[in-house]
């Protein structure tokens, strides 16, 4: 690329977040771009549900008071059935993508689909990136601890309303009662902050390292692809929509996509967090709140192998797992992994769904490295093979 400025202008400069008409016009202006590029390109169109994390939050606030004034009120069985209610509604929504509440607002979206194949191809490798964007109230980081503690406190609040049943209504509710009434009010509360509280701020996020940055060395690898086609690879980029809404988007078209096995053996490649830094990484697994999967190893191999070439060492494993769009490929049967970028120290990255996730953020020495690592691990799987 010349220069990187005009995709940035396009895809890490304003919010383009689901449910708005700025997400449909960057799908619109992508198709063109890549029209004009010389790619085949295409639209995907799923039911999108742009609200399904807020009303998580919702769910979430309502049920732990409803909990901690239940059994603060000595009704121990209908604190046991929240207790039991509230998460296994959770996970329907977020985890198996049962639409029990997400429904409500409801909207058509788009993917947009690109491709470069040579006339006869033995292999399908997909490298994906999402466009949309997200505003929270609190960063990855923040919201972490409140997470984990899910599993645990619901524990706690099934334990402490049996405790209420075989005691009976008359009993004095005792310190350990007491005291998960409150934690159960208090995780609902913050719950809702980090689910929900994105919703009232005024200044929104422009997702520039989250996910713009890595949607515009996308599509600087389709110039490349299309002025130097790979020899036996069909290679599709994928821009995908509705990550920041519990990755429901890559699910939609993974369902669809791969109900039946692929005719040839495909990969998935997801970027995200690129134009941080020159050093890059692999996450260690994807996430579901009841289960986890490794990234596809013939794939970490060939970027570790061109990372070392480039880089001159290893391509890092970070010690966290995450879940990003490579789950719902991993989760269809679909060998897939997500390459970031690795900072300095291996630090987290911070400040991400917000405002200070801007362009000034992106280094464009860091875009040209991530591009040319791509664009050799394409090279490499096109000549040894998936």
């Amino acid at each position: 690329m010349d220069t990187w400025e005009p995709l940035l202008d396009l895809l890490a400069s304003s919010p383009r977040e689901n449910g708005t008409p700025a997400l449909g016009e960057t799908a619109d202006a992508l198709l063109l771009l890549l029209d004009r590029i010389g790619l085949q390109t295409e639209l995907f169109s799923y039911l999108a549900h742009p609200h399904r994390l807020r009303l998580a939050g919702v769910v979430a606030l309502i049920g732990g008071l409803t909990y901690g004034i239940a059994l603060w009120r000595k009704r121990s069985a209908v604190a046991l059935f929240v207790a039991i209610a509230t998460p296994a509604v959770m996970l329907l929504e977020l985890d198996a993508y049962v639409p029990v509440f997400g429904w409500i607002g409801a909207v058509e979206q788009q993917h947009v689909e690109a491709t470069v194949a040579p006339e006869s191809f033995d292999q399908h490798l997909i490298l994906a990136a999402h466009y949309d964007s997200k505003t929270d109230l609190l960063d990855h980081v923040v919201r972490a601890p409140i997470e984990l503690l899910g599993l645990p406190l619901t524990l706690l609040m099934i334990g402490a309303a049996i405790v209420g049943l075989r005691r009976g209504a008359r009993a004095s509710l005792g310190r350990f009662q007491r005291g998960t009434a409150i934690a159960a009010a208090l995780y609902g509360t913050l719950s809702f902050a980090a689910l929900t509280g994105g919703e009232f701020l005024s200044e929104r996020s422009p997702g520039a390292l989250d996910n713009g940055a890595a949607t515009a060395v996308l599509v600087a690898l389709g110039e490349r692809l299309v002025a130097a086609p790979p020899a036996r690879t069909k290679v599709s980029l994928l821009f995908l929509s509705g990550e920041e809404i519990g990755v429901q988007g890559s699910w939609a078209y993974a369902r669809e996509r791969f109900a039946t096995p692929p005719q040839v053996p495909t990969a998935v490649v997801n970027l995200e967090f690129l134009g941080a830094s020159g050093d890059f990484a692999v996450f260690k697994g994807e996430t579901f709140a009841t289960g986890s999967y490794p990234p596809a190893p013939q794939l970490v191999a060939a970027f570790d192998a061109v990372h070392r070439e480039q880089v001159g060492k290893p391509l890092w494993t970070t010690w966290y797992p995450a879940a990003t769009d490579a789950r719902s490929f991993l989760a269809h049967g679909v060998p897939a992994m997500t390459l970031l970028n690795a900072l300095p120290g291996h630090a987290l990255p911070r400040g991400m769904h917000s405002p200070a996730d801007n362009r000034d953020r992106i280094a464009p020495g860091a875009l040209d490295a991530a591009l040319d690592l791509i664009d050799a691990t394409v090279r490499r799987i096109d000549a040894r093979g998936l």
